[in-house]
């Protein structure tokens, strides 16, 4: 007896054209086009510069151009990343009922496309490491390469906490918004003292506000909310980071810089809580004019179609990056001092540069993804959450030792100890082990695969619509 073939995938078009009337396109915007600011914001600061031994070493322009500091204060938009994902975490968890379920839904999205990165860059940094390749040069682009993995374990670590927050949220709606920046307050205390390790609590603290606000916005509340509100709300964040990184301790950066005595992001510290309200606010204002151009079908087709490859384009685009760098090491072009004249002008072939070695690397390997995002599966739930936390460790590992000889300890010092990225890879092999699902029989009225724009690790089958007039 033959097997039964499954029928091919929808396509875009399909997809888009599918799309339920009552779903709220602005939080599938939001998604993409914050990793789409993310890869242009590191592809722009990226700044190279040569080593006296003839290697690269990658700088940040922001090191020496200090004017350009509060640019920053758009370009950092994690926040806004992590309010849509809160907004998906929100809707996932009105369908799964167990901590494990959700937790597993989330990872088996993640952690295919991850579990290509991680292993393409240790084969790739092994071979360039025994072909001749100088290790400092290794150790620079796998540093590099390594950086969104940080990311994506607050990114998991939020996704295993979100059913105990969401719970405490259903109780009680809004008490966890004045007090999560107070929190964040006390911890950035800490930084420069005995206890700073404490302040990295602040990953979950500070972008667990965002998620806090995807709820919201799902339960229809922040909707609600008055324009004039708005302004009043987004003036106030404003005022206070002006405050807070003009005669208050902060630097104006909302990245970290070497030197800085403070750090507004390693970890993140409360201007990142501002600087995400601002943002919302902005967002919250535009509303009705996105959700109006975002009916065009041209631009909801744009906005499916990088949707369905935002982890792709995540995890991938300093490596094109690295890429784009190493063939012009190669060809021994040469490179103008870092923020003169030259280095500006010619920063826009270097932008295009990245942004084609990166597409090039999204058309390759962005079916691992779509093909995660399509399967019918879940979690077994009595080791869906185990495998998140093994993932969150894996990653943590990986990010801090980066992508330097598989086997040898490097990189970030992490609770008194260097780990080899090895160490990582095979906590995340572990956890895809014991988190993969079985088939899942449908239910009722309810379609396997994506729903159209989902993110990574939102589970499978179409969310229940949001209306706008909620």
């Amino acid at each position: 007896m033959r097997a039964r073939r499954r029928p091919p995938s929808p396509g875009l078009g399909a997809l888009a054209a599918a799309t339920p009337a009552g779903r709220d396109r602005l939080v599938d915007l939001v998604r993409a086009a914050s990793i789409v600011v993310v890869a242009l914001g590191h592809w722009s600061m990226a700044a190279l510069e040569p080593r006296p031994d003839g290697g690269l070493r990658v700088r940040n322009i922001l090191e020496v151009t200090t004017w350009a500091h509060p640019l920053t204060w758009l370009l950092q938009v994690m926040p806004l990343f992590f309010f849509a994902a809160g907004f998906t975490s929100a809707l996932a968890l009105r369908r799964r009922r167990t901590w494990s379920e959700f937790a597993g839904g989330r990872l088996q999205r993640v952690l295919p496309p991850t579990l290509l990165f991680v292993a393409v860059w240790l084969v790739l940094s092994w071979v360039l490491v025994r072909v001749g390749v100088p290790a400092v040069v290794v150790d620079a682009a796998g540093d590099a390469a390594a950086m969104p993995l940080w990311f994506l374990a607050v990114f998991l670590l939020l996704a295993v906490l979100a059913p105990a927050q969401h719970a405490l949220h259903r109780r009680w709606p809004w008490a966890l918004l004045p007090v999560l920046p107070v929190v964040a307050l006390l911890l950035d205390r800490l930084q420069g003292t005995g206890l700073a390790p404490l302040g990295y609590l602040n990953y979950v603290v500070v972008f667990g506000f965002s998620q806090e606000l995807g709820f919201l916005y799902a339960d229809g509340a922040l909707v609600r909310i008055r324009r004039r509100w708005w302004v009043v709300a987004t003036a106030a964040a404003l005022g206070a980071l002006v405050l807070l990184t003009g005669p208050g301790p902060y630097p104006v950066s909302m990245l970290g810089l070497p030197g800085q005595r403070v750090s507004n992001m390693l970890p993140p510290s409360a201007c990142v809580i501002a600087v995400g309200v601002v943002q919302l606010g902005v967002v919250m204002l535009a509303r009705p004019a996105l959700q109006r151009w975002l009916q065009r079908p041209r631009v909801w087709r744009a906005t499916v179609a990088a949707n369905a490859v935002v982890m792709t384009l995540f995890l991938w685009h300093i490596t094109g990056l690295v890429l784009a760098a190493v063939a012009a090491y190669l060809l021994g072009l040469p490179l103008p001092p870092i923020g003169s004249a030259r280095w500006w002008a010619e920063k826009p072939l270097w932008l295009l540069a990245a942004a084609v070695v990166t597409a090039g690397l999204v058309v390759l390997l962005s079916p691992v993804e779509r093909a995660a995002a399509g399967r019918g599966h879940t979690a077994p739930v009595r080791w869906g959450g185990v495998a998140a936390l093994l993932a969150v460790a894996g990653l943590t590992v990986v990010a801090c030792s980066g992508f330097a000889d598989p086997l040898q300890r490097s990189g970030v010092v992490l609770a008194g100890q260097q780990f080899a990225p090895a160490a990582g890879a095979a906590l995340l092999a572990l956890a895809w082990l014991l988190g993969r699902g079985g088939p899942r029989s449908a239910r009722a009225g309810q379609r396997p695969g994506r729903s159209v724009g989902e993110p990574p690790g939102s589970g499978t089958g179409a969310p229940p619509p949001v209306s706008s007039s909620r």
